[in-house]
């Protein structure tokens, strides 16, 4: 509990003396606004913008590496063996997923079998979470970020209508008090999910931390 309550002390100070960073770098363009016309000004405001929302994304992402550090337990694992304790999920009778590719294994929800896809239509859920594990094998490090897409059950499973990806604010607490590994999935009946993001990165996170690896949070 203490090293969670850090986490989010140091990720809300963190963020806090960015943005009074913003605000002062903010503070020579006002300084000119005098001194320029408004056309010269817009432009520069823009600029500041475009340079802003640049450094907020790179120091952002860098802190949430650096502060969502997680410490694998025991002796690692292969990568290989890894892969397929992620990938067992797919054996099992749960709304979850996983998405083999050649660098990452992508989490998400059920939503193309009839069974599952009719729940979330019958529950009105209208976004799909998805949670991207991309592997350092070098360092025995997985980075996990977190993506969501707007989802419209029309006629499942034959018409469903997803949007393309984007980035969500970081799901920070992840901890599930009956998922905590991915073999927990099978324990589990269909009326006690309640569908949210931590389900599936809670398991995730505590399966790969059990096999030794390390993980880090990361927005890219």
């Amino acid at each position: 509990m203490f090293f969670k309550l850090r986490r989010f002390f140091l990720t809300v100070l963190s963020f806090s003396l960015l943005m009074v960073g913003v605000l002062v770098s903010l503070a020579p363009l006002m300084l000119l606004r005098q001194q320029l016309d408004a056309p010269t000004f817009a432009m520069a405001v823009c600029a500041w913008l475009a340079l802003v929302l640049l450094a907020l994304l790179s120091l952002t992402n860098m802190l949430l590496r650096r502060i969502w550090f997680f410490r694998g337990q025991g002796e690692p694992v292969s990568l290989d063996q890894l892969r397929q304790r992620l990938l067992s999920v797919n054996a099992m009778e749960c709304p979850v997923m996983a998405l083999g590719k050649r660098r990452k294994i992508v989490f998400t929800w059920r939503f193309k079998e009839l069974r599952w896809c009719e729940l979330f239509s019958r529950l009105g859920k209208n976004r799909l979470d998805e949670l991207h594990c991309r592997f350092d094998a070098d360092t025995r490090t997985v980075y996990l970020s977190d993506r969501v897409r707007l989802a419209d059950f029309i006629i499942c499973p034959d018409r469903i209508k997803i949007s393309r990806p984007r980035i969500p604010l970081p799901l920070l607490r992840a901890s599930s008090k009956r998922l905590n590994a991915i073999k927990q999935y099978a324990d589990l009946a269909e009326h006690e999910y309640a569908f949210h993001g931590r389900e599936i990165k809670s398991p995730v996170l505590g399966t790969i931390l059990a096999s030794g690896w390390h993980v880090r949070y990361t927005l890219f």
